[in-house]
């Protein structure tokens, strides 16, 4: 009689606090730029879908909690040009499949193209671009749109530029 009664407050006390199941993965987003151009200015844009980008966030996208990026990351291939080329300044921004204007994701400056290429290279990132990014993650269709802006110092301007956001997925599921 003891145990019943043991065992009944465990259950009422579980069903109290409530059970979840959690999980934590990541999800890797990529977009590749050709940059191919006569001038010294360029301007793309693209679009990245989570759910195309991950089963795992296809799976469990009803029950996200919560988006956060951890890092993004560029890769420069395919250069062709003189050594002395370099991005004089470039934007990575963010925003909605819309149009609606972006918000800045992060930055660069200065980059020697022939220094940089087939070596990975972390972007330091705004707050502001995370914030909007990880937003349109997690609602919505879970989609947004990539901007890759900027100028060189010399024409034309002739590479491949990959860009990875690595970021945390977490999923709850209520069970109780």
């Amino acid at each position: 009689m003891k145990r019943l009664f043991l065992l009944g407050l465990l259950l009422v006390a579980v069903s109290l606090t409530g059970c979840a199941l959690t999980k934590d993965f990541t999800l890797t987003l990529e977009r590749t730029f050709n940059v191919n151009y006569n001038g010294t200015s360029y301007a793309m844009q693209n679009d990245v879908d989570a759910t195309e980008a991950s089963s795992d966030f296809e799976k469990y996208v009803s029950d996200l909690e919560s988006v956060k990026i951890e890092e993004v990351t560029y890769l420069v291939s395919n250069f062709t040009g003189p050594a002395t080329q370099k991005i004089v300044s470039a934007k990575l921004q963010v925003g909605p499949t819309d149009g609606s204007a972006p918000t800045d994701l992060a930055s660069m400056a200065d980059v020697v193209l022939a220094s940089v290429a087939g070596e990975e290279q972390s972007l330091n990132t705004s707050n502001a671009g995370e914030d909007e990014l990880e937003d349109l993650l997690l609602k919505g269709d879970h989609k947004a749109r990539i901007y890759f802006t900027g100028t060189a110092n010399q024409a034309p301007v002739k590479f491949t530029i990959k860009f990875t956001v690595e970021c945390k997925v977490k999923y709850e599921k209520k069970l109780i």
